[in-house]
């Protein structure tokens, strides 16, 4: 599929690796082998799956002159932190509101987001956290700004499409691996991520199905997500074809009790993968997604497949965050 036609900044050095986790497929004593999608190595902010997003994003908030980045996200919003990266980078100012109170003492991307000298704006969980940015545009305009705002992890149709090109490199690594892959996981917030996957992989390897793994909602709310962000990639690419939340698969079961409050299961996720791969997950996304995976290849459910794939979408540095979780 061709994107040549979209303006992006070449952010980082493409494709990312696609390695094979063959300890942790003994450790699982799984029949699939288990491939992972290094988008944790996208440089930029530290690495993660935010930088293909904002590849093309930041690219239109260039070309349409804005001087000031405005986004939002969680307290430990690995989103923030890349955009942030980014606009540092291209020397625009850059605004950061979060969902959350602010932390006494900063760590995870709070420590990140402070080194750079980030605008930073807390709004109590309770509140709206797309009015106070709307206001603060409004504000920015009065003083003659051009302000761009970026949603809740960039998860626009044009910022989708970082997961049409990264998905479009997983077949293209797969084949010259002589590998076919079965299933694909991905952590699921916003549905941007699952939603460009879903478009390459129904273009041009159909077998491939997309998991998403929800870190933050019910399945079917987040089926709707997904669907109507897959739509509208299709428009913006001019594919006549359209998906329904029926066509989606979500797994609900494994983010516990709320969006960024770890669980057992993920903790466990992320020791297993560093002591097999040495490879670094986080509490709140990718760690919940592995163990989402993880049950399935434990339970056989996974076994129709010759390899399955797992999306790094990045994050670690948030794992620091919740260092107390961690102390055995």
């Amino acid at each position: 599929m061709d994107l040549t036609r979209f303006k992006r900044l070449n952010l980082f050095p493409r494709p990312t690796p696609l390695e094979e986790l063959p300890r942790l497929q003994k450790a699982l004593g799984c029949k699939p082998r288990i491939f992972i999608k290094r988008d944790d190595l996208t440089q930029s902010g530290l690495g993660g799956n935010k930088n293909r997003k904002l590849d093309f994003i930041m690219a239109d908030a260039v070309a349409q002159g804005s001087d000031v980045i405005i986004t939002l996200g969680g307290v430990q919003s690995n989103h923030c932190r890349q955009t942030l990266a980014v606009a540092t980078k291209l020397g625009l100012e850059c605004h950061l509101i979060f969902g959350g109170e602010e932390p006494a003492v900063k760590q995870g991307n709070q420590l990140y987001n402070t080194l750079l000298k980030a605008n930073m704006h807390f709004v109590p969980e309770e509140g709206d956290l797309y009015a106070a940015a709307d206001d603060l545009v409004a504000e920015l305009e009065k003083k003659g700004r051009k302000p761009y705002l970026i949603p809740v992890g960039g998860s626009t149709p044009l910022g989708a499409l970082g997961y049409v090109e990264s998905t479009k490199e997983v077949i293209e690594q797969g084949k010259q691996m002589g590998v076919t892959f079965g299933h694909a996981f991905i952590a699921l917030g916003s549905a941007g991520t699952q939603a460009g996957a879903e478009v390459e992989s129904r273009e041009k390897c159909p077998s491939m199905r997309i998991h998403g793994v929800s870190v933050s909602r019910g399945a079917e709310s987040q089926k709707k997500l997904v669907a109507e962000m897959t739509n509208k990639v299709y428009a913006l690419l001019d594919i006549d074809k359209t998906v329904g939340p029926e066509d989606v698969i979500v797994h609900d079961e494994y983010y516990g009790e709320k969006y960024a409050v770890p669980t057992e299961a993920g903790n466990e996720a992320i020791r297993l993968v560093a002591q097999t791969e040495a490879i670094l997950l986080d509490p709140v996304y990718t760690g919940k997604a592995m163990s989402g995976m993880i049950d399935m290849l434990r339970k056989g459910l996974l076994d129709d497949a010759e390899a399955v794939l797992f999306f790094h979408t990045g994050g670690y540095p948030s794992l620091f965050a919740y260092a107390e979780y961690f102390q055995d």
